[in-house]
C-alpha cells in the first residue's frame, strides 16, 4: 500500500497485561473466560503462538522496544547472583536496561510525528530505568505510589537494602547471634521471619486487593485525554499489573497463604496451596477483564478509536509449580513464555471485523517492526503474514531476587532451610534460552544442558526427545547462536 499522510494514521495503543500466561484464558482453550478480551478476540486477530522474548519484565519490555533478543542486550548479559551488589536497586533508582545510545520504539514513533504516553504500573518500566525513554508522558503510577512514596518499616527495609555496608553490617550481626542458638532454632526462626516479612508486605502492597492499579490508571489516561494530549496521532502504552503476585487468596480461604515463591520450590510450604494461589490469580485476571472494558470505553469517547490499532499482550507468563517453577523469572517452559497477542482494529469508534487466527509461531519482539510499518504509514494494521522468521527466541537471562544472597551464602551453614532456598536459587539463576521451530522447542542452558520438546505430541513439555532427533537439535542450537 502507498503511504499515508502522518494526520491519516491511526493512533496506537498498545495494552500490556503484565504476568498472563495465555493457556489459563479461554480464547487459547482455557478455562477462564474473560468477557470483554474473548469479545475483542473474536473479532479480531488472535495470535496462538506468541513468545514473550522474556521471562520476567525487564528483559521483554526492553527487548520489545529495542526490536533485540533480550540475550543480546548488554544489561542482561551479566550474571545477577555473581553481580548481586550491583545487581540490588529496590528503590529503582539507578539501574539501567536502555542506554542513552538505544533508539527505542517510541522515540522512533515520537520522531515519526506521534504523541507518546506511558501509563506504567510496573516499577520497572520507569523513566529511572531507561525504559520510558522516547515517551513525551510518562506516568510511574506503581512506582510513585507504593515505592517512592512507601513509609514505615517497609521504607526503612528497602533503603537498608539498598545499603551495601548497612545491609551486610546487620547480616553479619545477624549470622554471628545464630551461633548462641542451636540449628533447629535457627531453621525455624528463618523460615518464622520470611513468612513474617512475607504478610508484612503483602499488607503494605495490597496483594489481597483485586486492584493493582487499573483504576487508578484509567482515571489517569481519561485526564490526560482530555487535558494533556494533542491533535497529534497517538502512541498509548499502558501497563496493568493485575496478574502480577501477590493474589487476593482471602477471597477463597480464610487462611494465611503463604506466597513466597522460594518456599515452594524449595519444598517449605504445602503444595497444595499452590491451587489456592492460581485461582486467586484467575479472579485478579476476571476483574482486569472489567477494566479493560472500561479502557476501550474511555478511548471510545475520547476519539482514539476513530482511528486505532489496539494491541494486547503480555510480557510473560506465570507458572504455578509446573516442572518445579513458581512465578515467573524462571526457565523458559510454556507457562512463562507462551502469552496471549491480540490485535483489533478500530474506525469510526468501532472494531473492525478482521476474524483471523495466525498459527504460525511468533515474537513479542516482532511488533517492534510491525508497529514502526503503521507509524512509517507503510501499513494500517499489523499483520502475522509479515512475520518472515523461521526461528523464535525466548531468553531466561538470571534471577533479579539477589538481596539475600550474602545472607544466604552464611546463613546456610547454620540453616537447613537456608541451604535449600539458595540452592534453589542458584539452580533456577542459570541462564537459559528457548528456540522454536515449527512443532519444536529446544531449551539451551548454560550449563550445557539441552531439552527437546515436540509441542504437537507434548504440549506440557514432559518428554525430553534430544536423543531422537539431534539434526533438528543441532539446527536450533545453531539458529541460537547466529540471531
Amino acid at each position: 500500500m502507498s503511504s499515508m499522510a502522518i494526520e491519516q494514521r491511526p493512533n496506537i495503543v498498545f495494552v500490556l497485561l503484565d504476568t498472563v500466561r495465555a493457556d489459563y484464558l479461554g480464547l487459547y482453550g482455557g478455562s477462564l473466560r474473560l468477557k470483554n478480551l474473548d469479545a475483542i478476540a473474536r473479532k479480531g486477530t488472535v495470535y496462538e503462538h506468541a513468545i514473550a522474548p522474556g521471562t520476567y519484565t525487564a528483559p521483554s519490555h526492553a527487548s520489545l522496544f529495542l526490536g533485540k533478543r533480550a540475550a543480546r542486550i548488554k544489561a542482561f548479559t551479566a550474571d545477577p547472583m555473581k553481580n548481586y551488589d550491583s545487581n540490588i536497586d529496590p528503590m529503582v533508582e539507578h539501574v539501567k536496561y536502555i542506554s542513552k545510545k538505544d533508539i527505542t520504539l517510541a522515540a522512533k514513533l515520537r520522531y515519526m510525528g506521534y504523541e507518546t504516553a506511558l501509563f506504567s504500573n510496573n516499577p520497572f518500566i520507569s523513566k529511572n530505568t531507561g525504559l520510558a525513554d522516547g515517551f513525551e508522558y510518562i506516568d510511574n503510577i506503581w512506582l510513585d505510589t507504593k515505592v517512592l512514596n512507601s513509609k514505615g518499616i517497609t521504607r526503612f527495609a528497602l533503603n537498608l537494602i539498598a545499603n551495601k555496608q548497612a545491609r551486610n553490617s546487620l547480616i553479619n550481626l545477624a549470622y554471628a547471634l545464630t551461633f548462641l542458638m542451636r540449628k533447629q532454632r535457627v531453621d525455624r526462626l528463618y523460615i518464622s521471619l520470611k513468612r513474617a516479612l512475607d504478610k508484612h508486605f503483602a499488607k503494605q502492597y495490597g496483594f489481597y486487593k483485586l486492584d493493582s492499579g487499573a483504576s487508578k490508571t484509567n482515571k489517569k489516561i481519561a485526564k490526560y485525554l482530555d487535558t494533556k494530549s494533542t491533535d497529534r496521532c497517538k502512541f498509548l502504552f499502558v501497563n496493568y499489573m493485575e496478574g502480577h503476585e501477590g493474589y487476593p487468596t482471602n477471597l477463597i480461604t480464610n487462611e494465611f497463604i503463604d506466597q513466597e515463591k522460594w518456599l515452594y520450590m524449595a519444598g517449605l510450604s504445602n503444595e497444595e496451596n499452590v491451587k489456592i494461589i492460581s485461582e486467586a490469580y484467575k479472579k485478579r485476571l476476571a476483574y482486569l477483564d472489567s477494566k479493560l472494558a472500561e479502557l476501550m470505553q474511555i478511548l471510545k469517547q475520547k476519539g482514539v478509536l476513530d482511528n486505532a490499532v489496539v494491541v494486547f499482550a503480555s510480557d510473560h507468563g506465570q507458572a504455578f509449580m509446573e516442572h518445579g517453577l513458581m512465578y515467573h523469572n524462571m526457565f523458559p517452559f510454556n507457562e512463562l513464555v507462551h502469552v496471549p497477542l491480540v490485535v483489533a482494529r478500530y474506525a469510526d469508534g468501532k472494531q473492525v471485523n478482521t476474524k483471523e487466527r495466525v498459527e504460525k509461531k511468533v515474537s513479542i519482539t516482532a511488533l517492534h517492526n510491525s508497529i514502526l510499518e503503521i507509524g512509517r504509514g507503510a501499513a494500517d494494521d499489523i499483520d502475522g503474514k509479515l512475520r518472515k522468521d523461521n526461528f523464535v527466541f525466548s531468553d531466561h537471562v538470571g534471577i533479579t531476587e539477589v538481596w539475600d544472597t550474602h545472607l544466604l551464602e552464611l546463613l546456610r551453614r547454620r540453616s537447613v532451610n537456608a541451604d535449600k532456598i539458595y540452592r534453589i536459587k542458584k539452580q533456577a539463576n542459570t541462564f537459559a534460552t528457548a528456540v522454536y521451530y515449527k512443532e519444536f522447542k529446544l531449551i539451551i542452558y548454560k550449563n550445557k544442558r539441552i531439552e527437546l520438546y515436540n509441542l504437537k505430541d507434548d504440549p506440557e513439555e514432559k518428554d525430553n526427545i534430544i536423543g531422537k532427533n539431534r539434526s533438528i537439535a543441532i539446527e536450533m542450537l545453531n539458529a541460537s547462536k547466529a540471531m
